[in-house]
């Protein structure tokens, strides 16, 4: 069915209605561009305070983790330490070993010496009473005298001896086992003292492992915000330059299709119905999309042409999407390039599923083509 002549003639004069009602086009884009700059240094300096924040705690944890460094160093030299600890009570704990062997078996010969000594003396002292009471006599000659003394003297001489030496032996025993316990004693305290140490060195590191974590988990909030607040500066540029650059009067010959599908009508104002636009023949649902940036100025069903989008992208041009089966864009809504406005729907020109578009400077249609890439 094609549009009535009614119909067209009035989806022909709307852009002038439009315009009528639409605020001064340079007035309404100078105070947008006012307001977006004022808001992209608003920005621009949060982001700054951020980054100075983000600094600030990256020297921080710089100077923590110098200080886990230096602790951490510290904790392997105190391990080392009560190594070398442990090792010299080891050899001490070894030589009390040895030093209490010795012992036993010293104590095991004194035993003995003294219990030979005790059998001696026991054979001896009735001979050293014999010659208490006969004064020598019984001896023939005063050689076999000077012998029998000479004997005896060697065996209290010998036994005496013994025992001496025995006693110098426990003595040094003795004093060299308390040496020893001193040592034992001096380096068990060192090392009780190295593992406080050591523990305290581990806690200061705890302390500082839960600092930077703090720190860490601080700057990547800030990190955070400062992607958000760059993203946000990112989005007012593209905005901005939107309005003050990429205006579409700069870009015919440049605008995408604003569907892929082949072309089934071409512009041809003379025609008889006349074809102010291009129609495209599509899949059903396939998303029709913005040709460049802009702003909603009519989204309703139109009599001969179904559900109708019109875009308002400044300076006098809009853009008209027709034959629409649903709209995902509302009145006022701003626009970017290649959004999805709407899904294809029936298009009779198509004999199925397709778009009417139009392109309209003021009240006069252009040729799409014209203006749209040459990539087909």
């Amino acid at each position: 069915m094609k549009p009535c002549p009614a119909a067209i003639a009035s989806l022909l004069l709307l852009p002038l209605l439009l315009l009528a009602a639409w605020p001064s086009p340079a007035a309404a884009e100078s105070t947008a561009v006012k307001r977006l700059q004022e808001s992209i240094r608003e920005q621009k300096k949060e982001a700054q305070s951020a980054k100075q924040a983000i600094d600030r705690l990256s020297d921080k944890e710089r100077e923590l983790f110098t200080n886990l460094a230096e602790l951490e160093d510290k904790v392997i030299r105190l391990e080392d330490e009560v190594w070398e600890a442990e090792a010299k009570l080891e050899e001490v704990q070894g030589t009390q070993r040895e030093i209490l062997a010795r012992s036993d078996k010293l104590e095991t010969r004194s035993r003995a010496v003294a219990r030979d000594l005790g059998g001696l003396l026991a054979s001896l002292w009735p001979i050293h009473l014999d010659n208490r009471v006969s004064k020598l006599r019984g001896l023939s000659t005063w050689e076999k005298a000077d012998r029998r003394f000479t004997w005896l003297s060697a065996l209290y001489r010998e036994g005496g001896r013994a025992l001496a030496e025995l006693a110098r032996v426990s003595s040094e025993l003795a004093a060299s086992l308390a040496e020893q316990d001193r040592l034992e004693n001096e380096i068990s305290r060192q090392m009780e003292q190295l593992r406080e140490k050591k523990d305290q060195a581990l806690e200061a590191k705890l302390r500082l492992v839960h600092s930077i974590q703090k720190i860490r988990a601080e700057k990547i909030s800030r990190e955070e915000e400062l992607d958000r607040v760059l993203a946000t500066v990112e989005s007012l540029r593209y905005k901005l330059k939107t309005l003050t650059t990429k205006k579409i009067s700069k870009l015919k010959g440049s605008l995408p299709w604003p569907a892929d599908g082949p072309v089934v009508a071409k512009f041809a104002p003379g025609a008889e119905p006349p074809v102010r636009g291009l129609g495209l023949s599509l899949s059903s649902g396939d998303r029709v999309r913005a040709v460049s940036w802009g702003k909603v100025v009519h989204n309703d069903v139109l009599r001969g042409f179904g559900q109708v989008v019109i875009v308002y992208h400044g300076e006098k041009y809009y853009t008209l999407y027709a034959f629409l089966s649903q709209s995902f864009v509302r009145m006022g809504q701003e626009v970017e390039k290649d959004e999805p406005l709407g899904a294809a729907g029936y298009y009779p020109a198509a004999e199925g599923p397709g778009l009417y578009f139009e392109l309209r400077f003021r009240q006069n249609a252009l040729n799409p083509v014209s203006w749209l890439r040459p990539n087909r």
